[in-house]
């Protein structure tokens, strides 16, 4: 089977918003930073029986993933892009309010990566000839599971 390099412009990332919940896009997206390897825990477990080899076992799997985007505004309501608003909704949150769920493939996969997450706002601004840049840190908080792509 050939494979080919894929743009980063085709990878999609959705948040959870509300009760039911309705899975919205996050608007203006410019780059994204996915680190499946993160907050993973290994302890050793070499001893006189190992032969003088090393070994190891993980007991801790993570993730986190962060996106960047330009700030959208809807210029007659002020009102944030919805995507983007649930993500600063979420960084304020404490508790179980902190907990919220993303879910992230490429445009061809059949499934959907799906994670709880919390979320940690990240440096936005921009100069004086810039679009506003907007910044969400996401980390896995339990296991990832995946689900059919519509």
């Amino acid at each position: 089977m050939a494979t080919k390099k894929i743009e980063a412009r085709g990878w999609l990332f959705q948040v959870a918003v509300g009760a039911t919940p309705t899975w919205t896009p996050i608007a203006g997206l410019t780059t994204f930073s996915w680190n499946p390897g993160d907050k993973v825990q290994e302890t050793e477990t070499t001893d006189f029986d190992s032969g003088g080899q090393f070994e190891q076992i993980v007991l801790q799997r993570g993730g986190s993933l962060k996106l960047e985007a330009r700030r959208r505004l809807d210029p007659a309501t002020g009102i944030a892009d919805p995507g983007q608003a649930a993500l600063d909704i979420l960084a304020q949150g404490l508790a179980d309010s902190s907990v919220g769920q993303i879910r992230f493939r490429f445009r061809t996969e059949t499934q959907w990566r799906n994670w709880p997450v919390t979320a940690k706002a990240s440096e936005q601004g921009g100069a004086t000839n810039d679009m506003s840049k907007w910044g969400i840190e996401l980390t896995r908080t339990g296991a990832e599971t995946l689900t059919a792509a519509p």
